[in-house]
């Protein structure tokens, strides 16, 4: 076991994981897993491996150059730290063992011994309380990052530099600010040298000018900088794409299935930029009908283990800002060779799925793939499609065949959610907004999302694409990434039960799919569906990737993948280069070989790939909620004093989190604002409850709401309650009472094309 941890850890395939996390890779059972553990310790003091950021193992040849973190010397839970905002925070520990067994344990305000968000640190377990533990870090093991982005200011005569986004609470001291360029109230990246210790100053010193904070791209490159995203490629990277990029030729298309005579056309929203799936559809003599989900070959422009996919492979996924892209491939080929621009010869891996003709649920019978090529005969965008559907005035007039494809997509798609409607599809009515931006960047209007019909097509068809590739990776023997979707967390499904009974709605077990789905079909359109609806999406666990051969709770679904867009998606890319195993053992069975699909090299390491993935996915996301909620924020901060419709999207102890529908961002109520009672916290019914006249103020609850500060900096909203009587009907996604004039629409850059296409 020695010799495996040190050669996987040394493997260039690895990336580094905490010790319980590797555990799991080699697949060492619980009774086993001390000894695991102190064979692993009896390396790191041997000096063979290294603990790196976050507590993750790294062979010592990789590690960097600080100081190795001591070993605890105090009993208590030893974990990753996340600070709020608002100077309270959790520790997620490392192990299922210890005082809590694995649960997070609260730090209060003022516990947390300089301690900021990623540090690994030492909590002391100090009292457990109805909601859980609580305690304070008595050691910070080791710090999870050393740089961060913030404001240049001079206080008091002093140079310091002011976090943002909550991560430090504390100025810092930047006496070399001059030298580095650095004008009061730029943007900055900066390094701390020295924590601030009590009674003692921090220290830091500026890394890089951004620019003055309110200049057009000043708070992207603020987001970018600040979740260390790599907005640029190498030269290498970008030589090996546009060679990639002329492989497009006589030789590339010999060997594959030519489908350049079928009608072939694309969905997508109006702004969108590449273009990574392509939809066809034939009626066969037997009465079924064919589906064919074209998808962009990557993998024959980005060969495994060359820079390019180096690049890619430590990107994991394309990230969508407001008003700007960072794509995971260059755009040489996302936004040519490998996008399915209309009237050009493409490469596809082409997924053929053949269902019973209508009527009926479409369960499918069979399915085939095959690496091809198409010419697509249209793009539209998603209004455009709806509205031809439709009939409406104004439509783009169609190629009679690129209308025939549209109704027969329109109708097999609505047969396909009919069927996983049956079989436990969750559908949540939660509502999405559009930003629309000036010149400069900045937010200007917001308008509801479109939500027409022509969405729920491509769903359906991506849906079934992913499912049967999984299907036929997992029946091959094939090692590959899935996309699973654990069941609800039992404590969680708890609070939901006791939720939906405290609204007047019975859920007998909120782990079935079939409850779940006629509990929110039973609130549709009554006064309590945007609380319930909200809180079970509150209930549900994050999708992720894995090896596990685990389903997709929410699609209903036992085997699922991510296939359909590998321009943006690495594990999609690693997907289809598995499929390629399948499709290489067609071809050798054809010509007499065994069927059965070699095994890849390195299929040990998709665990750890599918860790990474789902890491860089978080961090995506992430970033696309921090840039957005500045630049609304931006937006809000010339709007303090005005009213606006709200809904309780959240309930603490010290107050009420409250949605502005409209814009889709959320501020504080504190409980000292609500002054027509004196409110006390009910954590069953997720309410603040007034003493005296039994108020209640739940999730989902309307509360008209007055802006009260914004800071932009600590990335907070402050709210004031207007009148304290909870509606119990959702506003409806107004603009305040004093809006401004709309200006001329742009359309918004926000790229929700990645959130219909496959979950």
């Amino acid at each position: 076991m020695r010799e495996k941890i040190l050669a996987h850890l040394r493997s260039h395939h690895y990336r580094p994981l905490r010790l319980r996390r590797l555990a799991h890779f080699f697949d060492v059972a619980e009774e086993d897993y001390a000894e695991f553990r102190s064979l692993v310790k009896n390396l790191i003091r041997e000096g063979e491996v290294a603990v790196g950021a976050r507590g993750k193992l790294v062979p010592a040849e990789r590690a960097a150059p600080t100081k190795r973190p001591r070993e605890p010397r105090r009993a208590g839970v030893q974990g990753r730290f996340s600070l709020s905002a608002r100077g309270f925070g959790f520790v997620e520990p490392d192990s299922p063992e210890g005082p809590t067994h694995g649960e997070d344990v609260y730090v209060g305000p003022g516990d947390a011994a300089g301690a900021v968000t990623n540090d690994t640190v030492l909590a002391q377990v100090t009292r457990k309380t109805p909601r859980g533990y609580a305690g304070k870090i008595v050691e910070i093991l080791q710090r999870g990052q050393t740089r961060f982005v913030g404001t240049y200011l001079v206080a008091d005569g002093r140079p310091i530099v002011r976090p943002d986004g909550g991560i430090l609470l504390q100025d810092f001291p930047v006496p070399d600010a001059s030298s580095a360029g650095a004008r009061p109230k730029d943007k900055v990246v900066f390094e701390v040298l020295k924590y601030a210790l009590p009674g003692e100053p921090g220290e830091a010193v500026i890394v890089e000018v951004l620019g003055r904070r309110g200049d057009p791209g000043v708070d992207t490159l603020t987001v970018i900088r600040q979740f260390d995203l790599a907005d640029e490629f190498s030269e290498g990277a970008l030589a090996e794409a546009r060679r990639a990029a002329e492989r497009i030729n006589e030789e590339a298309l010999r060997g594959r299935r030519d489908l350049t005579g079928q009608t072939v056309i694309t969905i997508d929203p109006e702004d969108a930029r590449d273009y990574d799936d392509a939809i066809s559809l034939l009626e066969n003599r037997d009465g079924t009908v064919t589906l064919g989900v074209h998808i962009a070959d990557v993998s024959h422009f980005v060969q495994e283990g060359s820079p390019l996919d180096a690049e890619a492979r430590e990107r994991g996924t394309s990230v969508y800002l407001p008003t700007t892209v960072i794509p995971m491939l260059p755009e040489t080929l996302s936004n040519g060779a490998c996008s399915l621009q209309e009237g050009r010869t493409r490469l596809t891996k082409s997924a053929f799925i053949t269902f019973p003709g209508a009527p009926g649920p479409a369960e499918p019978v069979r399915a085939e793939f095959a690496n091809s090529f198409i010419r697509s005969a249209k793009r539209l965008t998603y209004l455009q499609a709806q509205a031809a559907l439709e009939g409406n005035p104004g439509a783009p007039g169609l190629d009679p065949a690129v209308m025939d494809l549209l109704r027969a997509m329109d109708g097999l798609a609505r047969r396909l959610l009919e069927r996983r409607r049956r079989d436990g599809y969750l559908e949540l009515d939660l509502p999405q907004v559009d930003l629309e931006f000036d010149d400069q960047g900045r937010v200007v209007a917001a308008h509801p999302e479109d939500a027409s019909f022509t969405h729920r097509i491509i769903e359906m068809f991506m849906v079934e694409a992913n499912e049967a590739v999984a299907r036929e990776l997992a029946h091959r023997g094939i090692p590959f990434i899935r996309r699973i979707h654990p069941d609800p967390d039992a404590e969680a499904a708890e609070e939901l039960k006791h939720f939906a009974r405290s609204v007047g709605q019975e859920l007998r077990d909120p782990s079935d799919r079939k409850e779940l789905q006629g509990l929110l079909n039973r609130v549709r359109g009554r006064p309590e569906a945007y609380g319930i609806h909200l809180a079970v999406l509150k209930s549900l666990r994050r999708a992720e990737y894995s090896t596990k051969p685990e389903g997709h709770f929410a699609l209903a679904s036992d085997a699922y993948c991510h296939f359909t867009s590998p321009i943006r998606r690495y594990p999609d890319l690693v997907v289809h280069r598995a499929l390629d195993q399948v499709l290489r053992c067609e071809v050798k069975s054809k010509s007499g070989g065994g069927r059965k699909a070699e095994k890849s090299p390195g299929d040990g390491d998709l665990a750890a790939l599918a860790v990474h993935s789902s890491q860089t996915e978080r961090r995506a996301e992430a970033a696309e909620r921090e840039l957005t909620k500045i630049k609304l924020l931006e937006f809000l901060e010339a709007k303090v004093g005005e009213v606006y419709a709200g809904v309780i999207t959240g309930v603490q102890a010290f107050g009420l989190f409250v949605e502005i529908p409209h814009l889709l961002i959320d501020g504080l109520v504190h409980i000292s604002s609500l002054k027509d009672d004196q409110y006390a916290f009910d954590r069953k019914r997720w309410a603040l409850v007034g003493r005296r006249k039994g108020r209640i103020l739940r999730v989902g609850s309307c509360l008209e709401i007055r802006i009260v500060r914004v800071d932009i900096p600590r990335r907070q909203l402050d709210l004031e309650p207007v009148e304290t009587e909870a509606a119990e009907q959702p506003p409806k996604a107004t603009p305040p009472r004093k809006a401004a004039k709309r200006p001329a629409k742009r359309p918004s850059k926000r790229g929700r094309r990645g959130k219909r296409k496959g979950r």
